[in-house]
């Protein structure tokens, strides 16, 4: 009987020890990370937090962080991807729902603006690209509102505020195109 609590508390003990590794190590990438996000270095970012997504993939903050670096880049795609599973780990976290909209809305202008001739200059709007447009700066709206909502104390309110207002006035501008 001695023997096996003894095997059971050894094999509880490396248990809490490997887990406790673990979250330091998590927590080193995730920093370090941050650091080379902060300093404009989004690729060694990227690379340290998919290794911490490799220890560990259901820590909301890695996967934020990680779609944070991708945004720095333009990868709008792989970002959304990224905060859809920070969502899915933790719904509450307010500054998912800022990041999102801030990449709906560079996707929302990207669809006027890849709309353009080989010189630069603009196509005419067709109402499939104002509707693109309406749609995506509408998901950009709904996700500073929905940041605003989980954090009504927000410093940056003012500017999210002049942020949906500008893609509202946006909509009605292009909108009145296609009437």
């Amino acid at each position: 009987m001695k023997k096996i609590l003894l095997l059971f508390t050894v094999l509880f003990v490396s248990v809490i020890t490997t887990a406790c590794i673990n979250n330091l190590a998590i927590q080193e990438l995730n920093n370090k990370a941050e650091t080379y996000i902060n300093s404009g270095d989004a690729e060694t970012a990227i690379c340290r937090l998919k290794s911490s997504l490799d220890l560990d993939n259901n820590v909301y903050q890695t996967h934020y962080n990680l779609a944070v670096a991708y945004n720095s880049i333009a990868d709008y795609e792989n970002s959304i991807e990224e905060l859809n599973k920070t969502i899915a780990l933790n719904a509450e976290f307010a500054d998912t729902y800022y990041t999102l909209g801030l990449v709906k809305e560079a996707l929302a202008y990207e669809v006027i603006e890849n709309n353009q001739d080989e010189n630069g200059n603009p196509l005419k709007l067709t109402s499939d690209i104002i509707t693109n447009f309406t749609n995506t700066a509408t998901e950009a709206i709904d996700a500073y509102n929905t940041y605003l909502a989980k954090k009504p104390d927000a410093k940056d309110s003012e500017q999210i505020n002049g942020k949906i207002a500008e893609l509202n006035e946006k909509i009605k501008e292009y909108a009145s195109l296609i009437e």
